[in-house]
């Protein structure tokens, strides 16, 4: 794999690293700065339906039947 640096800036930042002793080469330098980075979160890939989801989401406790609607007694006098 071939990397460019475009930026002079960065070059010279990691030149200073490397000329510190820091750091043997540039991938012990790569691997302790991607070290530093959280993990990207895999992607969600979705399965069934949205009302699968909240069925099988734990510990959510989630009632998703439908409830009877009943017709409401509405006095018109």
């Amino acid at each position: 794999m071939t990397l460019e640096i475009t930026r002079p800036e960065t070059e010279a930042r990691i030149r200073r690293y490397l000329q510190s002793g820091q750091f043997r080469d540039l991938d012990e330098l790569l691997s302790k700065a991607l070290d530093a980075l959280s993990e990207p979160a895999p992607p969600v890939v979705p399965h069934g339906t949205l009302h699968d989801f909240f069925m099988n989401y734990h510990g959510a406790n989630l009632n998703l039947d439908r409830m009877v609607d009943y017709p409401r007694n509405v006095d018109l006098r």
